[in-house]
């Protein structure tokens, strides 16, 4: 099983608006653990982040949730610190607003790629 820390509260860069897209943003995935993975009690009561727990994913398939989106033309250069975001709205509303587990199909059916 994998469990996802999500960024849930904005995560603006606090002197440089241009570097915001080097920052996680609302619903950009932080990480991806496994199940054995234990968030401190700050992590979890920060107001920053929730965690989703993903009974029998394996990390590897939600990896590319935590990928960075490069410049193709440079692959040297990053874009944005995550190249997929989960929709925050979603997050916030319905179903999901006290969610603590999911299935990848829910996490897939809210997944938004970034151009």
């Amino acid at each position: 099983m994998a469990r996802l820390c999500i960024r849930i509260a904005p995560n603006s860069h606090p002197t440089d608006p241009t570097l915001d897209a080097m920052r996680t943003q609302m619903g950009d995935v932080v990480c991806v653990v496994d199940d054995h993975h234990q968030f401190s009690k700050g992590e979890l009561e920060c107001g920053q982040y929730r965690v989703i727990d993903m009974p029998g994913v394996a990390q590897v398939e939600l990896n590319h949730l935590v990928a960075s989106a490069f410049d193709p033309g440079d692959e040297s250069k990053m874009l944005r610190r995550r190249a997929v975001t989960l929709d925050a709205i979603a997050l916030k509303t319905g179903a999901w607003r006290a969610a603590t587990k999911a299935t990848k199909a829910q996490i897939d059916a809210i997944t938004i790629a970034r151009v």
